[in-house]
């Protein structure tokens, strides 16, 4: 009796599969969304000052703590640009901005090279009920300045979040716009004590480069000497050791005294693979010996170098998490 209800409700219900886990996932985002809510209040009452960016993380949809870092910023900075753009999203579950827009409403473009994403997004119920341009795109060096003037968001950017896996200190070195704030992703297993980051290449594919996962990107003080040449201020970097951040020159007196240790966290996340590209959890400090044959772009020495004839590569406390 109990096979033959099951395959009943399984012969009504089965045609309303799609409206069903579409109502699914309204109601748990809804959830999740309002336990955002709850702590960004929280944070905002309690956290006048702050020992470095991880004080504020939580994690509603961003995959690390960077959903409080961002709120808290904006909550401090007092931004009249309400317009951002984040690259590198896949389908907009997991990222840094999708936060920022249910609790802003502020207007995005969000862009990704996967088309097969994008009209994911397309089809999701945010994409209506907010202004949301999503674009399927391969952001090089040479596109990213049209790209933006073309989607109107190369002025009056709130917030800019890069994670494009690759070449991303070339694309900011070309970049032309000035947002308050930016989000950047660098790679720890690079260190913390060399400007160092994948030469460029247009059709670089992390996946591709190495079996590893683990070449792409750039150091963090790569990044910090970038983003100082173009009069943005480092504020430190989330705990997982992936995401830095940086606030416009302009706007920095609105943070003065507000952090009291710029903080550099390395990484403790394993990503690395194997050659049948399954997850070997290889530890972030000895992960670099993976990748050791590979060349790595010296910005200091300008020319290409072996990794594994890096020296000096993290500080005695890279690794370290405490306080």
């Amino acid at each position: 009796m109990k096979f033959i209800i099951i395959k009943i409700l399984k012969f009504f219900l089965y045609p309303l599969k799609d409206t069903l886990i579409t109502i699914s996932n309204e109601f748990i985002e809804k959830k999740i969304f309002n336990s955002g809510i709850i702590i960004s209040n929280q944070n905002y009452k309690k956290f006048k000052k702050i020992n470095n960016l991880s004080d504020v993380e939580f994690s509603s949809f961003s995959q690390w703590g960077d959903d409080g870092i961002i709120d808290w910023l904006i909550n401090n900075l007092r931004l009249r640009n309400k317009k951002f753009v984040e690259i590198g999203t896949q389908d907009y579950w997991e990222c840094n901005t999708r936060f920022l827009l249910k609790k802003r409403n502020w207007d995005g473009l969000i862009i990704d090279i996967s088309n097969y994403y994008i009209e994911k997004i397309k089809n999701q119920n945010i994409y209506w009920k907010h202004s949301l341009i999503a674009k399927q795109i391969k952001i090089t060096k040479d596109n990213i300045n049209k790209t933006l003037i073309e989607a109107n968001f190369d002025k009056n950017i709130g917030l800019l979040s890069l994670d494009i896996d690759s070449n991303d200190y070339w694309v900011i070195e070309a970049m032309n716009v000035s947002p308050d704030i930016v989000v950047c992703e660098y790679n720890g297993i690079f260190g913390d004590q060399l400007r160092v980051s994948v030469p460029y290449k247009k059709k670089f594919d992390r996946a591709k480069e190495h079996y590893s996962n683990l070449y792409y990107g750039c150091s963090i003080k790569s990044l910090i000497s970038l983003f100082k040449k173009k009069n943005f201020i480092f504020l430190g970097t989330n705990s997982a050791g992936n995401n830095a951040y940086f606030v416009n020159k302009k706007k920095i007196n609105l943070l003065r005294n507000k952090i009291r240790q710029i903080k550099i966290f390395g990484p403790k996340f394993r990503e690395s693979r194997n050659k049948k590209y399954q997850k070997s959890f290889i530890s972030p400090d000895t992960a670099i010996n993976i990748i050791k044959d590979k060349s790595i772009y010296d910005l200091d020495r300008e020319k290409l170098v072996k990794i594994g004839d890096l020296n000096h590569i993290y500080s005695k406390n890279f690794f370290n998490h405490k306080e």
